[in-house]
């Protein structure tokens, strides 16, 4: 228990949450509007549709001041685009590893300027939004409990003086 404690006094101390969750949510944001603004197009899919949501309640936890409700949906954003992220991970590294077969099609297609500079721009991007979205999780996690075990309730109920 004194671990949690020293995590959450250095990631309030050091670096505000609102920032992660900014961090967390510009990234994830630029990787949803990347494929739309490619030359080649991939069609909506569940994982898109739920990358946008967990990217829009980390927009929301970054702008809304900090309070029960924002650490909640911080809390829920940033576990729904940390989980995208690692099944990605998990879906590449099963491939690599020859786990699951895929077949590929070759296609020509002219790349336009933002598919040379997107290729160049997602590797380091990928890696800041791991790092973030972790972050984020972590804290968001640690702000809730936190406040959870301070007044003794769930983060969603106010507690009333009886």
């Amino acid at each position: 228990m004194l671990w949690i404690s020293v995590l959450y006094l250095l990631s309030v101390l050091l670096i505000s949450p609102r920032f992660v969750y900014l961090i967390a949510a510009l990234c994830s944001l630029y990787l949803s509007v990347a494929p739309f603004l490619s030359s080649f197009h991939s069609p909506i899919t569940f994982s898109r549709i739920a990358l946008w949501i967990g990217t829009v309640l980390l927009l929301i936890a970054a702008v809304s001041p900090s309070n029960r409700k924002s650490n909640m949906t911080a809390l829920v954003g940033s576990t729904v685009t940390a989980l995208l992220l690692v099944y990605g991970i998990s879906r590449f590294v099963a491939f690599r590893l020859g786990y699951v077969h895929a077949k590929g099609q070759l296609g020509a297609y002219r790349p336009n300027t933002f598919d040379r500079v997107n290729q160049i721009v997602t590797k380091p991007l990928l890696l800041l939004f791991l790092i973030s979205s972790l972050a984020s999780l972590l804290i968001s996690a640690l702000i809730t409990f936190r406040l959870r075990n301070r007044t003794g309730s769930s983060p969603f109920t106010e507690s009333t003086p009886g």
